[in-house]
């Protein structure tokens, strides 16, 4: 069985992903994998000039920094362990049953593409622990997302179940794969959608009416929307009138809404959403 896989790495937004994967878990009735990855921690590099220009002490002072290194990635080992023992005790508190604990060295990347074969959601925060501090998207988010072939959820600084979602939908082959999933994914059932198309006509019209009716046939309960205006000003301007708990888009496909997500207004979303993002493959 595939396992939903939180990302846990200490920073503020351990405590929501380790709430959102959970509520997963239960939602879809999968197992629990939290993982911790330990990056590669560089070594220190002997000078080349260090014979020449007679500096004694540099072999001294490389072997107590590779001391202190050594020292500093046991303290990350242990610390890293005591993550995971934390998420998975508040996992069992959330009602999750079966919990798995992974810890890697390497890279994220690396080590999701080695573990995608039991990967069936994974759920990540926007920033890492090197940016808490700053409200900046971490750096291997789009890797990880461009990289990936399962959904994913991005969560924020907080995390609270949600009731309704909505889809932005640009009347494309891409939002038409994308109501597909959405109606047969077991994460968004019983869930409200709001579907919502920004600035369209013609067409397009007709196919977010069809699109509409399909989730309808599906049970959905769906609230149609046409929205103007700039898109990721439109899409987060509704979300919050509406308090609307998630948002769900395409990850990366072929469509006006790639343009959209891949460029800055990507980061516009995911930095001023305060809902999770929900990206279906």
């Amino acid at each position: 069985m595939k396992n939903i896989v939180a990302c846990i790495d200490g920073s503020k937004l351990t405590l929501a992903t380790c709430e959102a994967s959970a509520w997963v878990a239960q939602k879809v009735k999968a197992p629990l994998t939290l993982l911790h990855v330990l990056d590669r921690t560089a070594r220190p590099v002997v000078s080349e000039l260090s014979g020449q220009i007679g500096i004694g002490s540099q072999e001294e002072l490389l072997n107590e920094l590779v001391e202190l290194d050594e020292l500093r990635s046991k303290v990350a080992l242990k610390h890293g362990k005591q993550l995971l023992n934390d998420a998975e005790e508040l996992a069992h508190v959330k009602g999750v049953d079966e919990i798995y604990k992974l810890q890697r060295h390497g890279s994220l990347l690396e080590t999701l593409c080695d573990i995608e074969h039991q990967l069936r959601v994974l759920v990540i925060g926007r920033s890492g622990e090197e940016h808490s501090a700053s409200k900046a998207i971490g750096s291997q988010l789009e890797s990880v997302v461009r990289s990936i072939k399962a959904h994913t959820l991005v969560v924020s600084e907080t995390f609270a179940i949600p009731n309704s979602y909505m889809i932005a939908f640009d009347g494309s082959a891409t939002s038409d794969k994308l109501i597909e999933k959405a109606k047969n994914t077991p994460l968004l059932t019983g869930l409200e959608c709001h579907l919502v198309m920004i600035n369209g006509s013609g067409d397009q019209t007709a196919a977010f009416k069809q699109a509409s009716n399909q989730l309808k046939d599906a049970g959905v309960r769906v609230t149609e929307r046409v929205l103007t205006g700039h898109v990721d000003t439109a899409i987060l301007d509704y979300q919050q009138q509406q308090q609307l708990g998630m948002i769900v888009m395409g990850a990366y496909g072929h469509s006006k809404l790639r343009q959209y997500f891949v460029g800055s207004n990507t980061t516009q979303v995911l930095l001023k959403s305060t809902v999770p993002l929900l990206l279906i493959r």
